[in-house]
């Protein structure tokens, strides 16, 4: 049974789907008027987790995220560079995608709709709330009515006078401070579309729910984002469809993500503290990536930390070092106490599981990894080989639950060493363990002379290649 967190309620809850078997799912998107930061590609990570493992248990997932590609940001940014937003905003969706690729998340995303494409739709939704007294016109602008929807606060839980002291768009026009807008009359240099207003261009957030409701219909099971969305972002967009279609509610599950830190503060584009995606690649590999934040539960925020992301490599490595190991080991009969394996496979399934049902808890379902990878060391320490049929079933294991954090997805081969060096290697570790430390290093040196490195750690010896002296 998989059970979530539920922002809107603040508790875990079954997670039970409004038609059984399918799931719409809709994430916030980006803003394309520069490249995409780390910040964001913690949000899309940890859904793409969430994602793969609602496939995993047999859901039929229809996962859509959207691209803002008309905004402030974006007119602003055009106009500086003296190109349209347009053109602007499809060099940085390709850019985006490009990156999205790069991390294994593009990919298990169904449609990715563009705001451009659905104004006519924020109109229609627009002129509904007008018509039913939720918003009302001032000089060509259109605001809603924050004191017409009386459940505003239930997912934010902020106060009424907690929402007085964000003076959110300030313009003394409104009827309430905290007001928001849903259509902008044009201004000088601005792109706009034509209205019953006049001419003029949607606020932010009737985007979202002018595409989910034109794609899911009224209502859907999950949506997702980071935890700074909560307000105003989702709470507006929840005022917005609740009121316009009367059905409640407008989304069954809300799920939201931790921010990413540094030095202690949100990672944005406006602190100018960020770190975009594509430097972090000319560093680290995707996987490195993933690794370091499903280390984290996903609702937590993260603090930046090079030390950090360096660890999570190090842990992949002795993912692949042990992937490599089972292969070098290999042989075609049977080994004695392979049964115990077996056992210890099928309840690592079982705690993988009951972790990841557990509002997706990445780092408990890598902590039984970890435990299976130390079994099986312990075990190839002790016999120095394992059956074929065995140990492709290991890797097989550790490959299926890797891919539900989109790690250990790259090809292994096996890596043949003589076997007089596979003989020293293992008559090295049978001194060691006995406490025979001067004849154990002896070997080690012996080896070093023919280009074998051989590094002991909690997990087994690992070896490498190296030049000979």
């Amino acid at each position: 049974m998989l059970k979530v967190y539920n922002t809107l309620t603040r508790k875990k809850e079954e997670f039970i789907p409004l038609e059984k078997g399918k799931v719409k799912m809709f994430v916030c998107g980006q803003t394309v008027y520069d490249d995409a930061h780390l910040g964001h590609a913690k949000t899309y990570i940890n859904f793409d987790v969430i994602v793969r493992w609602l496939r995993y248990l047999g859901f039929k997932v229809f996962y859509v995220q959207n691209i803002t590609d008309v905004d402030d940001k974006i007119i602003k940014r055009a106009n500086e560079r003296g190109i349209s937003f347009k053109e602007l905003a499809e060099f940085y969706i390709k850019r985006f995608f490009e990156d999205m690729e790069a991390l294994g998340v593009k990919q298990n995303i169904d449609l990715f709709p563009k705001s451009s494409e659905y104004i006519s739709k924020m109109i229609e939704q627009i002129k509904t709330l007008i018509e039913k007294g939720y918003a009302y016109v001032v000089n060509g602008d259109v605001y809603y009515d924050v004191s017409k929807f009386k459940d505003y606060t239930k997912l934010s839980r902020m106060s009424i006078e907690e929402l007085k002291k964000h003076r959110i768009e300030p313009d003394p026009r409104k009827k309430n401070p905290y007001d928001f807008s849903l259509w902008k009359s044009t201004k000088p240099g601005e792109p706009f579309w034509n209205s019953p207003w006049g001419k003029g261009r949607p606020g932010w957030h009737i985007e979202d729910t002018a595409m989910t409701i034109t794609i899911f219909g009224p209502q859907y099971d999950l949506h997702g984002g980071a935890t700074e969305l909560i307000f105003p972002h989702h709470t507006n967009e929840i005022a917005q469809a609740e009121a316009a279609t009367g059905k409640k509610p407008f989304v069954k599950y809300w799920l939201h993500s931790g921010v990413l830190k540094i030095k202690g503060e949100k990672m944005s584009k406006s602190l100018r503290n960020f770190i975009t995606i594509r430097e972090i690649l000319k560093r680290h590999e995707p996987e490195v990536i993933r690794m370091f934040y499903i280390s984290t539960h996903y609702r937590k925020p993260v603090d930046y930390d090079e030390e950090a992301i360096e660890k999570a490599k190090e842990k992949l490595e002795n993912f692949y070092n042990l992937l490599n190991r089972i292969l070098n080991f290999m042989k075609d009969e049977k080994v004695e106490n392979e049964d115990k394996l077996e056992e210890i496979l099928t309840k690592t399934k079982e705690k993988f599981k009951e972790a990841m049902n557990d509002d997706f808890n990445t780092p408990l379902a890598l902590s039984h990894l970890f435990e299976l990878s130390k079994e099986v060391n312990r075990f190839l320490d002790k016999n120095g080989k394992i059956g074929k049929e065995m140990g492709e079933k290991i890797i097989e294991t550790f490959k299926e639950l890797g891919y539900i954090f989109g790690i250990l997805q790259k090809e292994i081969k096996r890596e043949e060493l003589p076997k007089e060096i596979m003989d020293l290697i293992i008559k090295r570790e049978g001194y060691r363990k006995s406490g025979n430390f001067d004849a154990a290093d002896e070997i080690r040196e012996e080896l070093k002379k023919k280009g074998i490195l051989v590094e002991d750690t909690p997990e087994g010896p690992k070896w490498k290649k190296i030049n000979a002296p």
